[in-house]
Protein backbone atom coordinates (compact mmCIF):
# COMPACT_ATOMS: atom_id res chain seq x y z
CA UNK A 1 0.00 0.00 0.00
CA UNK A 2 2.63 2.72 1.17
CA UNK A 3 4.79 1.71 -1.73
CA UNK A 4 1.99 2.63 -3.99
CA UNK A 5 1.22 5.64 -2.72
CA UNK A 6 4.14 6.90 -2.94
CA UNK A 7 4.88 5.50 -6.83
CA UNK A 8 2.27 7.63 -7.26
CA UNK A 9 3.49 10.70 -5.23
CA UNK A 10 6.79 10.60 -7.26
CA UNK A 11 5.45 10.36 -10.43
CA UNK A 12 2.88 13.52 -9.72
CA UNK A 13 6.06 15.48 -8.97
CA UNK A 14 8.64 13.62 -11.33
CA UNK A 15 5.33 15.33 -13.86
CA UNK A 16 5.70 18.74 -12.23
CA UNK A 17 6.15 20.58 -15.87
CA UNK A 18 4.68 24.23 -15.56
CA UNK A 19 3.13 24.19 -12.33
CA UNK A 20 2.14 27.54 -10.93
CA UNK A 21 2.31 29.24 -14.81
CA UNK A 22 -0.92 30.62 -14.34
CA UNK A 23 -0.57 32.08 -10.90
CA UNK A 24 2.80 33.65 -12.43
CA UNK A 25 1.29 35.09 -15.00
CA UNK A 26 -1.18 36.36 -13.42
CA UNK A 27 0.93 38.35 -10.64
CA UNK A 28 3.03 39.57 -13.95
CA UNK A 29 -0.05 41.06 -15.45
CA UNK A 30 -1.35 42.62 -12.56
CA UNK A 31 2.17 44.06 -11.84
CA UNK A 32 2.08 45.81 -14.86
CA UNK A 33 -1.29 47.30 -14.81
CA UNK A 34 -0.31 48.86 -11.59
CA UNK A 35 2.76 50.09 -12.78
CA UNK A 36 1.03 51.95 -15.98
CA UNK A 37 -1.63 53.41 -13.48
CA UNK A 38 1.31 54.40 -11.24
CA UNK A 39 2.44 56.69 -14.75
CA UNK A 40 -0.67 57.27 -16.22
CA UNK A 41 -2.78 58.35 -13.45
CA UNK A 42 -0.92 61.84 -11.78
CA UNK A 43 -0.82 62.64 -15.09
CA UNK A 44 -4.60 62.80 -16.36
CA UNK A 45 -4.72 63.72 -12.86
CA UNK A 46 -2.91 67.39 -13.31
CA UNK A 47 -4.40 67.98 -17.01
CA UNK A 48 -8.03 67.46 -15.61
CA UNK A 49 -7.41 69.51 -12.56
CA UNK A 50 -5.98 71.92 -15.01
CA UNK A 51 -8.57 72.09 -17.75
CA UNK A 52 -11.10 72.18 -14.40
CA UNK A 53 -9.63 75.33 -13.63
CA UNK A 54 -9.42 76.98 -16.55
CA UNK A 55 -12.80 77.06 -16.83
CA UNK A 56 -14.58 80.63 -16.47
CA UNK A 57 -18.03 80.24 -14.50
CA UNK A 58 -18.58 84.04 -14.68
CA UNK A 59 -18.36 84.06 -10.46
CA UNK A 60 -16.64 87.11 -9.02
CA UNK A 61 -15.72 87.75 -5.48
Amino acid sequence: MFARISSAVAARLAMGGDRGSHTTEIVIGITIVVAITAVVGPILTDTFTDAAKSIDLGITK
